[in-house]
């Protein structure tokens, strides 16, 4: 018995090279979506996003809402790339240098070395951060200190003569 493929059937989906998007239409800022098919530069649907692609594409577009929706250092911000780069970033939908640190391989797909601006974007928001192991270090550090501390006050108070009325059993 064969199968039978039905309309909207999204078997094969995670096949296409999906992309959400900002762009203008109307002079408005709306979501668009891109659907290609890899290796065949002829078959691409360029569209606004309706909730059939929010649906279909339901990951990608979790994904694209949660990096519109975050907040961060804007790119403009980032000193170590080159104002071109910038640029770029931002007309690729980048508004954070949080997103690129964050954001899959297939987001650097039009932009050269993307994957590795993607780890200089990590680097960057590591910078000033200790890392774990020092900082378990120096927690361990200053448990040992205060236990040294405490030690010495309940010493001192054993060694310190009672104060107050002698009892009467003596």
């Amino acid at each position: 018995m064969s199968e039978i493929a039905y309309v909207g059937d999204p078997a094969g989906d995670e096949y296409l090279d999906v992309t959400f998007y900002k762009g203008l239409h109307n002079e408005k800022e709306i979501d668009f979506v891109r659907i290609a098919v890899p290796g065949d530069k002829t078959l691409t649907i360029d569209t606004i996003a309706d909730e059939s692609h929010k649906r279909r594409f339901r990951r990608k577009w979790e994904a694209y809402e949660g990096l519109q929706n975050m907040t961060g250092t804007p790119v403009s911000e980032w000193g170590d790339i080159p104002e071109g780069l910038k640029n770029e970033f931002q007309y690729q939908g980048f508004k954070y240098v949080e997103q690129i640190a964050g954001a899959p391989d297939s987001a650097f797909t039009r932009i050269m070395g993307g994957v590795q601006w993607r780890t200089k974007a990590q680097a960057y928001m590591n910078r000033g951060k200790v890392a774990e192991s020092d900082m378990i270090k120096q927690q361990a550090e200053m448990i040992a200190k205060l236990q040294e501390q405490m030690n010495a006050l309940m010493a001192s108070q054993e060694e310190a003569p009672k104060r107050g009325r002698p009892s009467k059993s003596e």
